[in-house]
């Protein structure tokens, strides 16, 4: 993973990227509960309107109620992740409990083609109402937006969805069926599975069009990392060539299938729980 793409990766899915936004300004309402003490909040029946639900388990299930126009998502099992080796790729707990003073387990996020922050989607536990907010004066197709510092919003349910006005308006519109889902990246999906902690697409890159990056803990005790590419430069695939030649070096074990009608360059790396920093940082280019 070269850099630009860990850095891309890391602020998919980091809180801190947004977390300012939240906290930006004074609220004209809040709740006046303990935040420290989340099982005393009130739950989301204090909202009035009609709750988002929403099937939150994989980052397809996130692409489903996503508007067109993405290019770069992301989602991780935030639940799967703390406690393993797989927490280095995460951000503090604190701060990923700070947004609700309650507990995100599953996060998807969304940027759109001109690389802006778009929506997220959030699962949280315990599903309480224990962060300031001020309740939008009408809802939007039933839905009540609560404004976290004017600029961005939330919509209460499993999950809940978080990010700019006009953006949850289209998430709305798409998971009422009235707008269709992002179709962004229909070519690379029939290459992607479901059930690993952390998953990510992008697209727009010059090395590829479409690329897919997954962790994933195995029944088998290992870690794989899984990367697709749709489209793929030579030189990417040399360098694949050659660090699957030498990989033993690394302790890491390489499987790279080839597409060919296709175009498409499918790469797992795997390696044991104590090996899991050169599984991160392998460059591809």
């Amino acid at each position: 993973m070269n850099q630009k793409l860990i850095s891309i990766f890391l602020a998919a899915i980091m809180l801190l990227s947004i977390g300012a936004l939240f906290f930006a300004g004074p609220l004209s309402k809040q709740n006046n509960n303990d935040s420290s003490d989340a099982s005393q909040a009130p739950g989301f029946e204090t909202i009035p309107g009609t709750k988002m639900s929403h099937e939150l388990n994989s980052l397809q299930d996130g692409l489903n109620m996503t508007p067109e126009g993405v290019s770069v998502v992301s989602y991780v099992d935030y639940s799967k992740v703390y406690g393993t080796p797989l927490q280095v790729l995460a951000p503090n707990i604190t701060d990923v409990y700070s947004v609700y003073n309650a507990m995100i387990i599953k996060r998807y996020s969304a940027y759109n083609t001109s690389g802006n922050f778009a929506f997220e989607g959030h699962v949280i536990t315990p599903e309480v109402i224990n962060f300031e907010y001020m309740l939008a004066d009408e809802p939007y197709n039933g839905y009540y937006m609560l404004s976290r510092n004017g600029e961005i919003y939330n919509i209460v349910g499993t999950p809940m969805i978080l990010g700019p006005r006009e953006s949850l308006e289209q998430v709305i519109e798409v998971t009422s069926g009235n707008l269709e889902s992002s179709a962004d990246f229909e070519r690379i999906m029939p290459y992607i599975g479901a059930g690993a902690e952390y998953q990510m697409l992008t697209s727009g890159e010059e090395l590829y069009e479409q690329h897919y990056l997954e962790f994933m803990y195995t029944a088998d005790g290992n870690y794989t990392r899984t990367e697709v590419f749709v489209e793929p430069q030579q030189s990417l695939l040399d360098n694949i060539t050659t660090l699957s030649a030498n990989s033993t070096e690394r302790d890491l074990v390489y499987n790279v299938t080839t597409y060919g009608d296709e175009n498409v360059t499918k790469v797992v790396v795997t390696t044991n729980a104590s090996n899991i920093y050169n599984l991160v940082l392998e460059q591809f280019w």
